[in-house]
């Protein structure tokens, strides 16, 4: 008769392990995923603000395009004083590389 009771307590015990097992393992995924859902909204975001930052250097880009355009440039410079120099006085820079 004892060793019946043993028995099932320890089948009991046994099961209830199992289930706090089942628990922390199940808690544990939830709390990784809840961290990987973060983590992708704040990817999101940065991309977001990546493809922004992009946009508004490609718009300064052209700004900065335009203003130093001949049809900008010439009217400030004859308002100077200045003038259009010959071919031969212009020097061509190469850009250097990044």
């Amino acid at each position: 008769m004892a060793t019946r009771k043993v028995a099932a307590s320890r089948g009991r015990i046994r099961i209830v392990l199992l289930m706090l097992a089942f628990l922390v393992i199940s808690g544990g995924v939830i709390l990784r995923r809840s961290y990987g859902i973060a983590a992708a909204a704040e990817l999101r975001d940065l991309e977001a603000r990546r493809v922004a930052m992009v946009n508004e250097k490609l718009r300064l880009d052209g700004e900065i395009r335009a203003a130093s355009s001949r049809t900008q440039l010439l009217p400030l410079a004859a308002r100077l004083g200045l003038h259009v120099p010959a071919d031969s006085m212009v020097i061509t820079l190469p850009r250097a590389a990044r």
